[in-house]
């Protein structure tokens, strides 16, 4: 920029954000009325036959009907140099309803001044043509202005804005550009259209090129001098994840935009946000119809425990939008539940939303909850599920993960509950820690309760369901947040191993799934889900520190501090043909586990019970939950020695003379 350029600036920008007065625009439109009709009636005095006469009261009368329009439709309101096509609107009314009124004025002015050249011979168009003359003299004039004040800014703020890639060349992509170029506030600039079809090189839009993506990104980003690419939804989900992660790897900032199919509404500008993890970790979503699960909710209560947790909290907001009777959400933490239930209650819909606080684990409190408000289906998912933190504490865990799952089906069955859907968790499978073995005790308990129920002809027997999915994305603890946290304090980012993968979805589609599997589960079902590809979390920390705009092992480092205690290296989903059944939906899988019967799976859960709410002997509690599940081998866990003991012969394989497969 010259120094003369920069000297100038000041008044620029003086020039640039003042305002004309309104008076100044309502005697600009007058004056081209006056030169308008001036313009008209001397060009037909030089092409008639004839001369006009009454030049003064004609044009006194014109400029008279033209003012009375312009104050009823208050065209001189509006900041001309931001006229839209609400201002031509206006405009054109004003000169419509203008034009007609002097037309009839001409009609009876000819009636009554016979000596004045009759109305047909010439008169007829006058006040048609002057019209049309001063709407377009009065849009000229505003489209003027806007396009000088235009062109200023962009001369003024240019140097200002961040050059940006605009992905795709379709609809919404264009839209986008169009949308960005009209907001001279918008902090982007964007210079061209990337695309991944050859069809449309050498062409332009919007006075963008269309470029195809044929090699090294770098290279693009060095010719046009970009360091950004704007990504919409659309495009999001339809270009491969590989690319994205290139364009991470080379420095290539993505932001996504939101809001695109509001685009019509120019009051509302694009919401423009730095690319999430989450969004480039989720998977193509698994399309559940929940119109089949309509009926179950219809007029029902719901009961939703641990409601104040992620999974729990995504249940309520979505169940909040079936046709229920009330929705009653427990939980012992009062913060999160006392936010959603002030969350749901905004919503203003005609549900019900009773909050209660309370411990699942409580039988005589959870017993008048369910007496009181007699629910037909209940979503349980209260647990807790921090492997390390249940690592140290097994009572606690086997507490809450198994005594509440027990009370909560019990009483479901005792009241008369339809339905009963129990949320688990992939670490049940073949479970390495205390935490995934609590969760499969619990699964043991509420499908072998199921099949009482059967067993001893039951005619409404309550229907139990339970589903197994990974790791949700964003939910409380999970390693997203967490790595988002040492990444904003500068790190280092901690992972246990280089090698560990887990699954991941996000929180409304793993919520959805275990609405729509557990609503038309028979029961005594246990569902899991395709999980998609698992992911390296050593990869992910890397990609989420280069989102952040950071380079690993530069700006942020990576650090392996070891698998914790009870933790896997790899996730098991036991989705394989061999271990699995079909379903409705092909993502969607039943699980063939170990069928315990209850004259079993009670006493021996009973007696765990016991010892775990004495709080002394942790490894007492262990070695029950060994015995009732012989596949829970301990990983880098203090607790690999009650397996080296139950290898050696003791405990030997109580549980085979009651336990057979199904």
């Amino acid at each position: 920029m010259t120094k003369l350029t920069e000297k100038l600036r000041p008044i620029l920008q003086l020039f640039i954000t003042s305002y004309m007065p309104r008076w100044i625009i309502f005697g600009i439109d007058l004056m081209i009325v006056a030169l308008a009709f001036s313009s008209l009636w001397f060009f037909r005095d030089t092409v008639a036959s004839h001369k006009g006469e009454l030049f003064s009261l004609k044009i006194l009368l014109a400029i008279s009907f033209y003012t009375f329009t312009s104050l009823v439709f208050r065209t001189y309101r509006g900041v001309v140099r931001f006229s839209t096509v609400h201002d031509l609107r206006k405009l054109t009314q004003s000169s419509i309803v203008a034009s007609l009124l002097f037309l009839g004025a001409s009609i009876i002015f000819n009636n009554l001044y016979s000596e004045i050249p009759t109305f047909t011979e010439f008169n007829l168009l006058f006040p048609i043509i002057f019209g049309f003359m001063v709407m377009a003299g009065q849009l000229l004039m505003r489209f003027t202005v806007r396009s000088v004040f235009e062109t200023l800014e962009s001369n003024t703020y240019v140097e200002l804005k961040t050059k940006v890639f605009v992905l795709g060349a379709d609809t919404e992509s264009i839209k986008l550009a169009i949308q960005i170029q009209g907001e001279k506030s918008n902090p982007y600039k964007p210079v061209a259209f990337i695309t991944f079809s050859n069809g449309l090189l050498n062409k332009s839009v919007c006075g963008l090129p269309i470029i195809e993506v044929n090699g090294n990104i770098t290279t693009l980003m060095a010719r046009y001098k970009v360091k950004s690419m704007l990504v919409t939804k659309a495009q999001l989900d339809s270009v491969s994840k590989e690319f994205y992660d290139k364009c991470i790897v080379e420095g290539l900032e993505l932001l996504l935009v939101n809001m695109i199919s509001r685009y019509n509404q120019e009051d509302i500008p694009p919401q423009i946000n730095r690319i999430k993890i989450e969004d480039l970790l989720g998977r193509n979503a698994i399309e559940m119809d929940r119109e089949a699960i309509q009926d179950q909710f219809t007029d029902q209560v719901i009961l939703i425990t641990g409601a104040g947790g992620s999974i729990g909290s995504e249940i309520a907001r979505q169940v909040v939008h079936f046709n229920c009777k009330k929705i009653v959400l427990i939980d012992q933490a009062e913060t999160p539940l006392n936010d959603l239930w002030l969350e749901l209650s905004a919503l203003h819909t005609s549900v019900e939303i009773k909050p209660i606080v309370a411990n699942v684990s409580n039988r005589n409190r959870m017993g008048q909850i369910f007496e009181c408000a007699k629910p037909s289906l209940v979503f349980h998912a209260a647990a807790y599920k921090h492997v390390p933190m249940m690592e140290s504490h097994p009572s606690t865990a086997v507490v809450t993960n198994v005594l509440g799952t027990k009370i909560c089906a019990d009483l479901s069955v005792e009241n008369g509950v339809k339905r009963f859907v129990m949320i688990s968790t992939d670490k049940a499978v073949n479970p390495t820690n205390v935490m995934g073995a609590s969760k499969r005790a619990a699964e043991i308990y509420v499908q072998s309760l199921y099949f009482k129920q059967l067993e001893s002809n039951a005619t409404s027997p309550t229907q139990f369901v339970t589903t197994r999915f990974g790791n949700v994305l964003g939910s409380n603890g999970s390693v997203v947040p967490l790595f988002k946290r040492q990444i904003e304090s500068g790190g280092p980012v901690t992972i246990t191993h280089k090698e560990i993968t887990r699954y991941f979805m996000t929180i409304p589609e793993a919520c959805s799934l275990v609405l729509e599997a557990g609503c038309t589960g028979k029961g005594g079902e246990i569902y899991i889900f395709d999980m998609g590809e698992a992911v390296r979390i050593y990869e992910l920390a890397e990609k989420m520190i280069r989102l952040s705009g950071k380079v690993p092992g530069k700006d942020i480092s990576i650090v392996e501090i070891g698998l914790r205690p009870g933790e896997k290296l790899f996730e098991e989903l036991l989705a394989t043909k061999e271990n699995t059944l079909p379903t409705y939906h092909k993502k969607v899988m039943i699980a063939k586990v170990r069928r315990y019967p209850y004259i079993y799976a009670e006493p021996e859960i009973n007696d765990m019970i016991d010892v775990a709410l004495k709080y002394i002997h942790p490894e007492e509690v262990v070695l029950r939950l060994k015995i009732l599940i012989p596949e829970f081998k301990s990983k880098h866990s203090v607790y690999e020695a009650i397996d080296k003991k139950l290898e050696a012969g003791s405990h030997e394989n109580i549980y085979t003379k009651y336990v057979y497969d199904k």
